[in-house]
């Protein structure tokens, strides 16, 4: 097993490790009944990093390598949040390899969650 029960979603770097090792894994998991925080895994350390919020329920982590990155995790992980203190939705911005939350854009309404989204860059 990769990780404890309750890790879902997985998302690895597609562009460089798909169909190859990797070594970073990121998903979400639920301290209740509710999604509410996106965790790192590493696979060869056996670490975790995790990013929560109170009141904040994440979606589907996804993965965008930063432009010329050299490592599995140089760049951001992108997520829609349900943030229940504004009763609307958010994209939040986090650092890969840290979680460190880097930016936010609010929008004035709930946005409902969806699974396996993809965000490609011009």
């Amino acid at each position: 097993m990769l990780a404890d029960p309750g890790f879902d979603l997985p998302r690895i770097n597609y562009r460089d490790h798909n169909a190859r090792p990797y070594r970073h894994v990121w998903g979400v998991r639920a301290d209740g009944a509710w999604i509410d925080r996106i965790v790192k895994l590493d696979l060869e350390q056996g670490g975790t990093s995790t990013w929560a919020q109170e009141g904040c329920f994440p979606g589907e982590p996804v993965f965008v390598p930063a432009p010329g990155a050299r490592d599995e995790d140089d760049g951001v992980i992108l997520s829609v949040v349900l943030d229940t203190t504004r009763e609307a939705s958010s994209l939040v911005v986090l650092h890969a390899a840290t979680l460190d939350e880097i930016a936010r854009a609010d929008v004035p309404h709930h946005i409902p969650h969806s699974f396996h989204g993809q965000f490609f860059g011009g």
